[in-house]
């Protein structure tokens, strides 16, 4: 007969009760397979939750746009207030510092409400 110390025994106890609660868990999830899903989005719609309207975000939330610094971000909301908003996303060419280049870069996270 095989005789356990007292710390092989709870060293068994231990690894029973392991097991015990990794068989409850797989249980659970079987039970429950909601649970363990993901929700899944499609690329439209990750992309238009990216999109940043120019319209109305503060100067702090223009530079998280590409290609735009503070210094662009300042024109941009000084433009607003003279010019009023954007009535195409194109119209943003018109701050001094946006060509087409710049704006072919950042026209794919910009939109207009």
């Amino acid at each position: 007969m095989i005789r356990f110390t007292k710390e092989e025994k709870t060293i068994l106890l231990f690894l029973l009760a392991a097991l015990f609660v990794g068989t409850a868990v797989l249980y659970y999830k079987k039970l429950n397979p909601a649970h363990s899903q993901f929700i899944e989005f499609d690329e439209k719609e990750i992309q238009e939750f990216k999109k940043i309207n120019i319209n109305k975000v503060t100067g702090k939330e223009l530079v998280r746009i590409r290609g735009i610094g503070p210094v662009l971000a300042g024109r941009i909301i000084s433009y607003r207030e003279k010019y009023g908003p954007f009535k195409k996303t194109e119209d943003i060419k018109e701050v001094k510092g946006i060509g087409d280049k710049a704006f072919e870069k950042m026209r794919k996270e910009i939109i207009l409400e």
